[in-house]
């Protein structure tokens, strides 16, 4: 179909003609690099954010004139061009983005090395024209190495022989006693998963190693009530989707279960009991020479890339030093590790850590009988679960993953945060009772990072809040007890020794401390200066992207794969695109 015919298809209503119009301009300005109009297609306080389309980065751009700019020299350098409304997705339509009313518009374009998706918010001026306020730019494909899905898809799995089936054919790809992989993939747990799929499906010879015996069982380990936090709606894995009888929210053996159907599923080179022990970088060579344990014996491997998957924000157990806790004569565990049964009846458990993790222990704690009482260290953001799932709302429209992925990556970090800020208020609104009732009984509550909730909180620092499935309501009746920190001491033998001179007994302290982020990861497995150049891990950068996550790092061939269920199966791909473009020699080396 010729792009006259197309568009003409498309704009069959004023929405979709307005913003054909509007891309047929910037085409049109592109092509002759005509700055000045670029300029007066945005609007006064703009942003474009590019992901991979113009350069092999995250970043954004601020400002009419600044996006012209960078439009007519980053843009046309990279062939950005064909700017046409993608049939495969919802229409334009009126949306409330970060507070403005807008035209929203999903369009495709092509590149100089493939093709790409991007969003555009349009508002109308008082002129009667069309502005944008937002675009975002992402590459989707490199020419030559698409995803091997749907129309894509091989015929039949392809054996080396005719007596071959595909269980075969796995087992033979997860042999690389005379072979390398070209990407180590270190974790099993969704992340690993994730990556895995996406660069499977681009072609490129992968192994995945974990130290678990099955795939999930970092899920199936922990403890007893564990469930996902998060609707079924939001947390699909690429290229596929949950059964639809399943509930809509997960308890941790069934997305366990899950994870290893996944694995099995998508036949995934995998080496289970193996522990990756660490790797160093050849820099004449550009190759890693990894270190691993597998069945006692040891071995190396020589991938040209490592991906680090040990974690959706973190993975290793954080202990605080707690003044005289090696004193204490009962049981010290970390909430991992703990999994409480009806033995715990009539024992006095303190739980350090008021996050989720907390809660959720001392929850399970109390319902097996348990005293229970919970040590607050700092304040907690806490949400009602109907109202935490807003967060994801945009998942519960009529609109396919793939489409809503893209459209929750068309907003900055400004328009972001005000999109939080704008929740969370709303949010505390409709939680004021129970907000009012924490606080009555001594639970110190938080706004989140710069008032945006606990999803602020997450992304900023990847912990400090608890969406509540009950244990707020006995904090408020008293049924679990609160302390605070600043209250403590110091510990001792028989439990907590109080300030005021009394003792808080217990037999069991379970530190809820959540774990230490990726930067321990990276220092343990490839030491300091490698940990240097990758610098902090997590949180937003002075460029309003996640810091460390899922581009490239300061150490070659080393890349994290991080993040939450969405964030990782969203990012994944962007990363897989980033390895198979320097692995095919399309994007250079850092």
């Amino acid at each position: 179909m010729n792009r006259t015919v197309r568009q003409e298809i498309l704009a069959a209503s004023p929405l979709s003609t307005a913003s054909a119009d509007w891309l047929d301009a910037l085409d049109k300005a592109m092509s002759e690099r005509d700055k000045a109009t670029l300029e007066t297609l945005f609007a006064d306080g703009a942003y474009w954010r590019d992901l991979l389309a113009t350069s092999w980065d995250f970043g954004t751009t601020k400002g009419p004139v600044g996006i012209a700019e960078r439009l007519t020299e980053a843009g046309v350098s990279s062939g950005l061009c064909n700017f046409l409304l993608d049939p495969r997705y919802t229409a334009p339509s009126r949306q409330t983005r970060a507070g403005r009313d807008v035209v929203e518009a999903i369009f495709a374009f092509d590149t100089s090395i493939g093709k790409g998706n991007g969003v555009v918010r349009l508002q109308q001026q008082d002129d009667g024209r069309y502005l944008a306020w937002g675009l975002m730019t992402s590459l989707q494909e490199i020419d030559g190495y698409p995803e091997a899905i749907d129309d894509r898809r091989p015929e039949r799995i392809q054996t080396e022989n005719p007596n071959e089936n595909c269980l075969d054919q796995r087992d033979r790809e997860s042999d690389f006693s005379n072979s390398e992989p070209e990407v180590l993939i270190v974790g099993a747990g969704q992340c690993g998963l994730m990556i895995a799929a996406r660069l499977k499906a681009m072609g490129v010879r992968i192994l995945m190693v974990d130290r678990v015996t099955r795939v999930g069982d970092n899920w199936r380990e922990r403890y007893h009530t564990l469930q996902l936090h998060n609707e079924l709606c939001t947390v699909d894995f690429p290229y596929t989707a949950f059964p639809r009888s399943w509930p809509s929210y997960l308890p941790k053996d069934l997305y366990a279960t899950w994870m290893e159907f996944y694995s099995d599923a998508m036949l995934f080179p995998f080496w289970n009991e193996t522990n990756f022990d660490g790797a160093e970088f050849d820099e004449s060579s550009k190759i890693w020479r990894a270190r691993l344990t597998r069945n006692g014996e040891s071995l190396s491997l020589h991938p040209q890339h490592i991906v680090l998957a040990t974690g959706g924000v973190s993975g290793r157990k954080f202990y605080p030093k707690l003044p005289g806790l090696d004193r204490f004569e009962g049981t010290v565990v970390h909430s991992s590790d703990v999994s409480p049964t009806p033995e715990f009846r009539s024992k006095k458990a303190l739980v350090v850590g008021t996050s989720t993790s907390g809660h959720d222990i001392a929850l399970e704690l109390l319902q097996n009988g348990c005293d229970v009482t919970m040590v607050q260290r700092s304040p907690t953001n806490v949400v009602n679960m109907k109202q935490a799932n807003l967060v994801y709302s945009l998942y519960k429209e009529n609109r396919s993953i793939d489409e809503l992925d893209i459209v929750t990556l068309a907003s900055d970090y400004d328009a972001t945060i005000r999109s939080y800020r704008d929740l969370s208020k709303r949010v505390r609104a409709i939680d004021a009772d129970l907000i009012a009732g924490l606080e009555n009984a001594g639970f110190r509550t938080d706004p989140g990072y710069l008032e945006g909730g606990h999803f602020a909180n997450y992304l900023h620092r990847g912990g400090g809040y608890y969406i509540n499935v009950g244990a707020s309501e006995r904090i408020i009746d008293g049924s679990i007890k609160i302390v605070q920190a600043s209250e403590i001491e110091a510990y001792g033998p028989r439990g907590a020794e109080m300030k005021d001179g009394d003792d808080l007994e217990a037999d069991i302290i379970v530190l809820a401390t959540g774990y230490l982020n990726q930067e321990a990861d990276v220092r343990d497995f490839f030491g300091d200066a490698v940990a240097k150049r990758v610098g902090p891990v997590w949180g937003w950068g002075e460029d309003g992207e996640m810091r460390g996550a899922w581009r490239r790092t300061g150490q070659e061939g080393l890349w994290l794969q991080l993040g939450g269920i969405t964030q990782a199966r969203t990012f994944s791909k962007f990363l897989a695109l980033q390895i198979v473009a320097q692995l095919r020699g399309v994007m250079p080396a850092n």
